[in-house]
C-alpha cells in the first residue's frame, strides 16, 4: 500500500452542515442577546456565543470525520461536543487547579461548587441589569452549554429542528421570570425570524406554514410583552398574601411601588408602649454611584443579631427609651430584614441573619424576610435639642465615607446649602434649616411630577434637577437632605424602609396593632452629631413624621427661618403624619403616566397586529400570482404555471374545477361563466393549447410552444384572471382576496406534511 493510501483521509465538510451550524448559532446568539435587561456589558454574551461555537464547531466536525457512517457521527457528535465543552469551561474558570489546566481533579470540583455558591449570593445581593461576575458567568455558562447541547441534539442528531425551540425559550423567559427583569420584544422578533429561517434551511418548500408561525411569533414577541404583569408584585399562593418584593435595592423602584394602585401588605407590628415606628430596611451612603442602592455587604456568621453591638456614637448621657416590637412579615421578599433604630437583640429568626456594625441593619445571603416572626428589643432615642447644640460642627474621625461626594456634583446643591443655612453656625441648626426648607413652599410632594419631568432616580443629578422643579416624593426629599448636609460637612446616609403604617382592627395580647403596606414605603435622611450617633430627620411633607427634637414647636428648638417668607412656619401643605397628598400635575402629564396611555397603546398595537395578520394571505397568495406572471412575461415561465394560476383563481372565486376535469373541461366549465365570450374566451382558448401542446406535443413543436409562453401568454392570463373576478359579487371578491381559498387548501396540506 502506498504511502499515499495510508495517509488519513481529511475531514470533509459538508457545505448544507456548515450553513445549518451557522444558522443555529445565529439562533442562539440572537435569543442569548436578550439577555441584555438582566445582565450588564458584553463579556457574559461574548463567554456564551464562544461556548456555543465550541459544542456546534465539535459536533460539525465529528460528522466531516465519520461522512460514510452518518448513523455513528449523528450518535458521537453530542457526547464529544459536551467532552469539548467541559474542557473549555474548566481552562476558563479552574484552570489553576487542575492537572495540566484542562483535566478536572478534586479542587476543579471544589471551586465549582463554591462559584455556584456565590452566585447564589450575587443573584440574591445585585440589582437588575446585574454584573456578571465570575461566580454568575460560571452558571450562566453551565447554562448555555447544556441548552447549546440540547440544540445540536435536536437539529443534528435527532433531525428535529423544530425541537430547537424548547432551550431557546428557556433562554428567553429567564428576563420575563427575574424581578425587576423585562423581556425585550426586538430580541424575541429576531430569535423567532432566526429560528423559522433555522426551519426553512430543513425543508425551503414548506414556507407557508413557516411564515405563518413566524409572524404570529414576531407580532407576539412586540405586543404580548406589553401586557404582561410586572414581576415586582405578583400574587402567590403561600398563604402570606401577595409578594411585597424591594428587592436588594429597594430605592429603584420606590416609586413604582408608590405609584402601585394596589396596595399589598408587607408586615403588621405591634409595641409594648402602643406607640408606632419607622422600620429600617437598608442604609445607603455611597453617593458615587449612577443608581444609589446598597452594594452586596460582607455578612460575618459571627454577627448573630441575637446580641447586638451599641449604636455608634451614642453617649451615655442621651435619653433613650426601652421598646420591644413583635414583628409579622407577610410576603415580604427582601433580604434586608425590617427592624427599628437602634436595636439591641432581635430573636424568634428561623433563618440565617446577621447584622451590619456601622448602620445595624439585618441582612441574609440565605434567606428572604418572607414569613418570618421575631421580637426586637430597641431603644428610642431622644436627645434634648441642647445636646444637638452643643454638638457644634465636630465631626468624630472614620466618618469620611459619609461626606464624600462625586466630584461633578452639579453646582446648585451647594449654593442652595449654603444659602438656605446663612447665619447658622451649629450643624444642628443648618439640619433644622435644610428640612425646613424642603419642607416648605414651593416644594410639593407630588410622585408624578418625578416621572413626566424625567429625574425619577437617584444621583446627584436627579437631585440638582429636583432643587429646580420643587416636586418629588420621598426619596427625592431624603437624597436632597442628605447631599446637601455632607456639603456643609454634616455626615449623612439614607435610610429605606418602612413609615410607621396605621391602626389596624383587634390587637395582639392586648397591643394595638399597626399594618404596613407597599404605601407605607419610604426614604429618610439619617444626619451625624458628636456624643448622639445618628439621628433621624423628616424631610418630606405630607409624610411620615417629624421627630420632637426637630419639630419646630417642641420647646427650646431653635427657630429657623424659611427663605424668602422671612417665618420659620411651614407651608400650608405641611401636615405631618397625614397621608400621602399627591399632585397628578397637568392632564396630559397625568394621562401619560396613568394606565389609560399604556391601555391605548396596548391596543392600537393590537389592532396593528391584527391588521398585519388579516392581510398575510393576501400579501402571500398576491406574490404567487405576480411571480407567475413575471415568469411568463420573461419567458422562462411555463404553461402548466399559467394554468394552475388559472385554477386557483377560479377556486378563489367559488367557482368548482372538479380535479378530474381534463384542461378541455375546464374551458367548457368556465365558457359558462358570466362575461367569458369574445376576448376573453378566445384567450381561455390559448392557454389551453399552450397548456396541451407542453404536455402533449412533440420536440419540433418546440418553437411555436415558445412563442406561446412569451408575453402574450401573460396577456391572456390576465385577461381570464380579471372576467373571472368580475364575474362574482364585491363581498365574494373581497373574501377571495383576504383568505384566499386555494391558500388555505395548499397550507393545510403543507402542515400536515409538515406535522
Amino acid at each position: 500500500m502506498s504511502e499515499t493510501a495510508r495517509a488519513p483521509r481529511a475531514p470533509r465538510f459538508n457545505r448544507t452542515d456548515l450553513a445549518r451550524a451557522a444558522l443555529l448559532l445565529v439562533v442562539f446568539g440572537v435569543t442569548l442577546g436578550g439577555l441584555h435587561t438582566i445582565l450588564e456589558g458584553a463579556a457574559w454574551w461574548v463567554l456564551s456565543l464562544s461556548l456555543s461555537v465550541v459544542v456546534f464547531a465539535t459536533g460539525a466536525i465529528v460528522r466531516a470525520i465519520l461522512p460514510r457512517v452518518p448513523i455513528a457521527a449523528r450518535v458521537l457528535a453530542p457526547p464529544v461536543a459536551a467532552v469539548a465543552l467541559g474542557i473549555t469551561i474548566v481552562i476558563r474558570f479552574a484552570s489553576d487547579v487542575s492537572l495540566w489546566g484542562f483535566i478536572p481533579t478534586g479542587e476543579t470540583f471544589a471551586r465549582f461548587a463554591t462559584l455556584v455558591r456565590d452566585a447564589g449570593y450575587s443573584i440574591t445581593w445585585q440589582n437588575v441589569p446585574a454584573n456578571a461576575d465570575e461566580s454568575i458567568s460560571f452558571v450562566l455558562a453551565l447554562g448555555v452549554g447544556t441548552l447549546a447541547l440540547l440544540g445540536e441534539l435536536f437539529a443534528f442528531s435527532l433531525r428535529l429542528p423544530a425541537l430547537v425551540g424548547l432551550p431557546l425559550a428557556a433562554i428567553f423567559l429567564v428576563p420575563g421570570m427575574t424581578p425587576e427583569g423585562a423581556t425585550d420584544g426586538w430580541f424575541f422578533a429576531g430569535s423567532a425570524l432566526a429560528y423559522l429561517a433555522l426551519l426553512l434551511a430543513e425543508r425551503p418548500k414548506r414556507y407557508v406554514p413557516v411564515l405563518a408561525v413566524g409572524a404570529v411569533a414576531v407580532i407576539s414577541g412586540l405586543v404580548v410583552p406589553g401586557w404582561l404583569p410586572s414581576t415586582d408584585i405578583t400574587a402567590t399562593n403561600s398563604g402570606l398574601g401577595p409578594s411585597v418584593a424591594t428587592g436588594v435595592n429597594p430605592m429603584l423602584h420606590l416609586g413604582d411601588d408608590l405609584r402601585e394602585n394596589d396596595k399589598h401588605v408587607a408586615l403588621t407590628y405591634s409595641t409594648v408602649s402602643d406607640q408606632p415606628e419607622y422600620l429600617r430596611l437598608v442604609e445607603v451612603s455611597d453617593f458615587f454611584s449612577k443608581d444609589w442602592g446598597p452594594s452586596q455587604p460582607f455578612l460575618d456568621t459571627d454577627n448573630r443579631p441575637v446580641d447586638m453591638p451599641r449604636p455608634p456614637g451614642l453617649a451615655v448621657g442621651v435619653n433613650t427609651e426601652k421598646e420591644v416590637t413583635y414583628i409579622h412579615v407577610a410576603n415580604l421578599v427582601s433580604p434586608w430584614l425590617p427592624i427599628p433604630y437602634p436595636a439591641s437583640s432581635v430573636t424568634g429568626l428561623t433563618g440565617s441573619w446577621q447584622y451590619l456594625p456601622n448602620s445595624l441593619t439585618i441582612a441574609s445571603n440565605l434567606t428572604l424576610a418572607r414569613g418570618e416572626n421575631y421580637t426586637v428589643s430597641s431603644v428610642k432615642i431622644a436627645p434634648s435639642p441642647a445636646q444637638l447644640l452643643a454638638a457644634g460642627t465636630t465631626v468624630p474621625a472614620g466618618l469620611h465615607d459619609y461626606l464624600s461626594l462625586p466630584p461633578d456634583t452639579p453646582r446648585i446643591i451647594a449654593t442652595t446649602a449654603a444659602r438656605v443655612t446663612a447665619g447658622e453656625t451649629s450643624n444642628y441648626q443648618k439640619a433644622l434649616a435644610i428640612q425646613q426648607y424642603l419642607r416648605s413652599a414651593p416644594f410639593e410632594y407630588s410622585e408624578v411630577a418625578p416621572v413626566t419631568d424625567d429625574y425619577d432616580g437617584t444621583g446627584v443629578e436627579y437631585v440638582a434637577a429636583f432643587l429646580e422643579q420643587h416636586r418629588g416624593y420621598c426619596i427625592h426629599f431624603a437624597s436632597a437632605m442628605a447631599v446637601m448636609a455632607r456639603e456643609l460637612g454634616i455626615p449623612s446616609r439614607i435610610i429605606v424602609g418602612f413609615q410607621p403604617g396605621h391602626l389596624k382592627n383587634g390587637d395582639d395580647q392586648g397591643r394595638h396593632i399597626f399594618e404596613v403596606t407597599t404605601a407605607d414605603l419610604h426614604a429618610w435622611p439619617e444626619l451625624y452629631f458628636s456624643g448622639i450617633g445618628w439621628v433621624r430627620f423628616e424631610p418630606t411633607p405630607s409624610r411620615g413624621s417629624v421627630p420632637d427634637y426637630a419639630n419646630q414647636s417642641t420647646a427650646g428648638v431653635p427657630p429657623v427661618p424659611v427663605p424668602g417668607t422671612g417665618s420659620g412656619s411651614p407651608s400650608t401643605g405641611d401636615h405631618s403624619g397625614a397621608g400621602p397628598q399627591i399632585d397628578e400635575g397637568p392632564t396630559v402629564a397625568r394621562w401619560l403616566t396613568s394606565g389609560e396611555s399604556s391601555s391605548l397603546f396596548a391596543i392600537g398595537g393590537v389592532l396593528a397586529a391584527l391588521i398585519v395578520v388579516l392581510f398575510i394571505p393576501a400579501m402571500v397568495r398576491a406574490g404567487r400570482r405576480i411571480r407567475r406572471m413575471r415568469g411568463l412575461a420573461s419567458g422562462t415561465g411555463t404553461a402548466e404555471s399559467a394554468w394552475r394560476e388559472l385554477l386557483e383563481t377560479a377556486e378563489d372565486v367559488g367557482i368548482g374545477l372538479g380535479p378530474t376535469l381534463t384542461p378541455r373541461g375546464v374551458v367548457a366549465r368556465l365558457q359558462r361563466v358570466k362575461g367569458m365570450s369574445g376576448g376573453s374566451a378566445e384567450a381561455l382558448e390559448r392557454i389551453r393549447a399552450a397548456v396541451e401542446m407542453e404536455g402533449y406535443g412533440r420536440p419540433a413543436a418546440d418553437k411555436a410552444l415558445g412563442a406561446l409562453h412569451g408575453p402574450e401568454l401573460a396577456k391572456d392570463l390576465s385577461t381570464v384572471v380579471a372576467c373571472l373576478r368580475t364575474s362574482v359579487d364585491e363581498g365574494t371578491r373581497i373574501r377571495a382576496a383576504l383568505l384566499p381559498p386555494s391558500l388555505v387548501r395548499r397550507s393545510k396540506r403543507a402542515v400536515a406534511r409538515f406535522a
